[in-house]
């Protein structure tokens, strides 16, 4: 190698030092900028996170309250439908009961039906003989009858 082999060499090696450091400097700036810009996005990543941490947080303290509310609410229904349960349990057995006075009041009015018929004749001034053949029903009812409806004109 002769002597001016060896500058050569070193200033070809002093330029790929210069070559390659020069590449590393514009490869680091390039780095620095995209952690730059990825801290800039953590940054907002935590803010967002941090934003949806408080509506999670006010999300389930309104859920945790309306689980509240929905459970007094099926309180108070389970005791409403109990009370309906036992008004319709008494109503039914008051209409039971109306019933069977419908029932008695009907069987009744075949009776009393004779009985209208025979006071309305003795206001027209029938005789018990007609009053008993009209309303087929006995003479001691018919007497009976009759004594009745003369006591009710005397007392008007």
């Amino acid at each position: 190698m002769s002597l001016l082999a060896v500058p050569i060499i070193a200033v070809l090696a002093l330029f790929l030092v210069l070559l390659t450091s020069i590449f590393l400097f514009v490869y680091i700036n390039k780095l620095k900028s995209k952690i730059e810009i990825l801290n800039v996005q953590m940054q907002s990543t935590c803010l967002q996170v941090d934003e949806l941490q408080i509506v999670n947080s006010k999300l389930q303290h309104e859920f945790d309250e309306m689980a509240g509310n929905n459970e007094k609410r099926i309180a108070e229904n389970e005791q409403v439908s109990k009370q309906l349960e036992h008004r319709i349990k008494s109503l039914q057995h008051q209409a039971i009961e109306q019933q069977q006075l419908i029932t008695q009041w009907q069987e009744s009015q075949g009776q009393d039906k004779f009985y209208n018929r025979a006071f309305k004749l003795a206001a027209k001034g029938a005789d018990i003989e007609e009053i008993m053949s009209e309303c087929e029903l006995p003479r001691a009812e018919v007497e009976m009858l009759l004594s009745v409806y003369m006591q009710r004109a005397r007392s008007k």
